[in-house]
Parts: structure tokens; sequence; C-alpha cells
């Protein structure tokens, strides 16, 4: 894992992993992603039910169906927990229910600032988010610019911003405050933009 980013307590910790599914596996997701184009659906905000379309808050696209992957995927995260929790100075867990979706930014796409621990769903005890993964994978060399994701200070007032790089897993606490940069994708292209494997760790 990479090395502390809790810059003297200031912002909630985070942890950047290079190569998570390596150079196979991602190209098998994104191979997956594009050839779902068609599936994708515009991404809604939290609610109970089916939740809200709110373009001045979020713009992009989400595959929920990950088909072939899931059970794998699901498998390699839950792997992390622990090492996560100890490194992160949370309560530790059993192992629970996990949530996933593939979101793709294409031109204009963006999320303003929010956490990630409430969905608008009704969970089972021990189903509230935790633990938030974003995997980062796109078309080699990048063809879009902006999208990165930006963690605030526990205060409000500084940021960190992290690049999409492909192939890299970033892993936050989900009560951590953060935003995605809109993204500029000129050519407008679905497979040029920027996409992520967004996974909770529930508890």
């Amino acid at each position: 894992m990479s090395e502390p980013s809790f810059l003297g307590g200031r912002f909630p910790p985070h942890r950047i992993l290079a190569g998570w599914l390596g150079e196979a596996g991602s190209a098998r997701l994104l191979e997956y992603a594009l050839a779902a184009e068609d599936r994708f659906i515009p991404t809604r905000l939290a609610a109970v039910g089916k939740g809200r379309l709110d373009s001045v808050v979020r713009h992009s696209s989400v595959l929920k169906d990950l088909g072939d992957f899931a059970v794998p995927l699901r498998r390699r995260a839950l792997a992390l927990q622990a090492e996560l929790e100890t490194d992160f100075e949370m309560p530790a867990t059993p192992r629970n229910s996990t949530q996933m979706e593939v979101v793709a930014h294409g031109h204009g796409a963006f999320y303003r600032a929010h956490t990630d621990t409430f969905t608008g769903d009704h969970y089972t005890p021990g189903g509230r988010r935790r633990l938030t993964m974003v995997y980062y994978f796109h078309r080699e060399p990048r063809r879009f610019t902006g999208g990165r994701l930006r963690l605030f200070d526990l205060a409000g007032g500084e940021t960190i911003d992290v690049e999409p790089e492909h192939d890299s897993l970033l892993v936050f606490p989900s009560t951590a405050r953060h935003e995605v940069e809109r993204v500029s994708c000129f050519k407008g292209a679905f497979g040029d933009g920027r996409f992520s494997l967004n996974i909770w760790l529930c508890g």
C-alpha cells in the first residue's frame, strides 16, 4: 500500500494502490464496459426507491451489472478489509455485504461534493457503507482531461486532488467528503471517457 496521507490529521486517511488488477485484468474490465455501452443509464442521486436525476449535482452514467466480474472483484476487495481497517484506525467488523457499479464520465461529467454514507436505500443491520474503493481504468493514452477525485480536509477548507490513473485503486472511509472534477473529452466518444469501478464495503 502507499504511504499514509493524513497530513497531520487534517485529512481523512486514504490509500492508493497502483496496478490493482494488472494489465490483463484492467483490459478485460475495460472491454466489458465498452461492450456494455447500451446498458449504461444516467446516474441517479440517493433517494428512497429508484433515486432521482439532478444534473446540477451529478452527471454521469452507471452500469450495475458486472456479470462474471462481480464475484472475483468482491473477493479481491474484501481481502483488503482487515488491513484497511487497521491502517485507518477503524473498528474491525466481520466481512459483510458489498455494493459495486461501473461509472462512466464522458465530456462534461462531474459529481459535486458529497459523502457515500447515505444511499437512500433501506439496509439491514450491518449494511452501511464503511469503506469506499474507486478503481480507475480507461483507454491509453488517456483521451480525457480532468476527472480528478478531490478529497476535502476535515474542516472543509483544503483539498487533495487524486489523479484517475489507469489501473489504480483509491480507498478512503465512506464518511470522507469528496467530489469528482469535471471531465473534458472533446471527441465525445463513450470509450474515450473516464471509467471507474466503485466498490463499497459495508458493515
